[in-house]
């Protein structure tokens, strides 16, 4: 009897010590379960005590097919979810309206994570918010504050993953990153977990067959990301874009600008010839970011971070060729965040804005500057002319980290946007942008097949049989990628987002 009280007391601190490190939490569900990923995805009995779950009828499976909502309160909760105090922690919430309550009118509110950092979130379709903090404790919370009398919040689900130690070291005790933008460049397909170990969600963007951009992928065996912090995975640095001029711009960003988080990565696909070389500067507003041109290496990874810096929606990060380089600048991945303060969001009272500053909607036509959310819809495709350059460096505040250089080589060195339909995967279908579109297809993303370019049979159903509910959203709007990032080579020659 004390052997089996033994082994029943070392297996729940297994469990508890799991817990601490991610979670998978399907709201609305009543119970839990393990999806094809063996991921585990608890119900939410045990941290929420308001709302009302519901199911979404039709074939969607979990966790989209459930979801629970709150029609009262100013402020509603998810308590005491395990997490590891102190360490960086990445927290996502997916929400996905599917017209449950008939009104067939999307609402809109806040989410507060652990009452200190704030997101704003539009749900005209599948809605995905992020944020990277140190918790202060040894559990966080998750609140959906209502900021529309007759806007009921709602959640569909919550995902904790720990992150290593050392992995966005330049973030403070008390700030936070509101994710905005995580494209792997070249890549084909969604990438997320497990390819991606700490469960972040990194959107396809291909060059949409335009003559002037290439995709390369990579001759080496391997990649070492071990020179880079943030722990880009593998199978993200093995793609790239390749152009005469790289140039990216966030058309979503609020006009007035934003403290902001950008991190770039590069490898070199190609085993280079004794008389070939690649060297590029990075421009921040015409200003050379760094000491030096970026010399990306054949198996290995090159990290640039650059935080505290104020970008709008006309902000420009140019990456251009140096004089003595034989071959086009490269790149492989981006991330781009909005810099979080820790003010008190919500816990109590919901209605402080504790975002330091977030920016628009990905997939909104507002000007809201609260949100640094993905929203997982096509209305922020980029059109038109080509953007004017505004950086604008914050006072007192560095302007390039992340800076280290091992013996060899340069080490300057995430959506669970998914609608699922059980047992399905489909093919990825390319948007019809004007240049580089990112285009979703089936990645292994936590708990999820994710499904593009045909739209969901149930929501065809629905629509045939309820002319009062939305249109039909294509799949590809429902989990398109945020095609904010414009890629181009000059200003008279003007592509769509990548």
């Amino acid at each position: 009897m004390a052997t089996l009280l033994l082994i029943t007391l070392l297996s729940l601190t297994t469990i508890t010590l799991s817990l601490a490190e991610n979670i998978s939490i399907d709201c609305g569900a009543l119970s839990s379960y393990v999806d094809s990923d063996k991921v585990t995805w608890l119900g939410d009995k045990g941290f929420v005590t308001t709302g009302e779950s519901f199911q979404i009828p039709g074939n969607l499976t979990e966790p989209v097919n459930n979801l629970r909502y709150f029609s009262s309160g100013q402020t509603n909760c998810y308590r005491n979810i395990p997490a590891t105090k102190g360490g960086k922690t990445l927290v996502r919430t997916l929400f996905y309206y599917g017209n449950y309550d008939k009104k067939s009118s999307p609402p809109s509110f806040n989410v507060v994570y652990d009452g200190k950092h704030l997101d704003s979130v539009v749900t005209d379709s599948l809605f995905i918010s992020e944020v990277i903090f140190a918790p202060a404790s040894d559990n966080i919370s998750v609140c959906l504050v209502r900021t529309s009398p007759s806007d009921d919040p709602f959640i569909s689900s919550i995902e904790v993953h720990n992150l290593d130690d050392g992995m966005y070291e330049d973030l403070g005790p008390d700030e936070g990153l509101v994710l905005r933008q995580r494209f792997a460049y070249g890549a084909k397909e969604l990438i997320g977990y497990p390819l991606d170990p700490y469960g972040r969600l990194w959107f396809q963007s291909s060059s949409n067959n335009d003559p002037t951009i290439s995709e390369l992928t990579t001759s080496a065996p391997s990649i070492d990301i071990s020179g880079a912090s943030n722990k880009p995975p593998e199978i993200v640095m093995s793609t790239a874009l390749s152009a005469d001029t790289l140039i990216l711009s966030d058309k979503t960003l609020p006009v007035a600008g934003i403290p902001v988080y950008l991190a770039l990565y590069f490898s070199e696909p190609q085993s280079l010839a004794l008389t070939q070389t690649r060297s590029f500067n990075i421009l921040l507003d015409k200003e050379e970011v760094g000491s030096g041109p970026i010399v990306p290496v054949f198996g290995k990874v090159t990290q640039v971070v650059v935080k505290d810096v104020v970008a709008s929606s006309v902000s420009q990060v140019i990456l251009q060729s140096t004089d003595d380089s034989t071959l086009p600048p490269i790149i492989n991945a981006l991330e781009l965040y909005s810099i979080s303060y820790g003010k008190d969001g919500g816990d109590n009272d919901g209605g402080e804005n504790g975002s330091g500053g977030g920016g628009q909607s990905s997939g909104s036509n507002d000007n809201s500057e609260d949100s640094g959310g993905t929203e997982t819809g096509t209305k922020n495709a980029v059109g038109g002319g080509a953007n004017k350059v505004r950086m604008k460096k914050k006072n007192n505040l560095p302007l390039i980290l992340g800076l280290t250089f091992p013996s060899v080589f340069v080490s300057l060195t995430s959506t669970f946007a998914a609608i699922f339909l059980k047992r399905r995967r489909a093919q990825a279908k390319a948007q019809s942008n004007t240049l580089p579109t990112t285009s979703t297809g089936p990645g292994k993303v936590t708990g999820v097949s994710p499904l593009v370019g045909q739209q969901l049979a149930s929501d065809a159903i629905s629509h045939q049989e309820h002319d009062d509910e939305p249109d039909v959203y294509d799949i590809e709007e429902l989990i398109g990628v945020n095609d904010s990032y414009v890629v181009h080579q000059d200003d008279h020659h003007q592509h769509g987002p990548v």
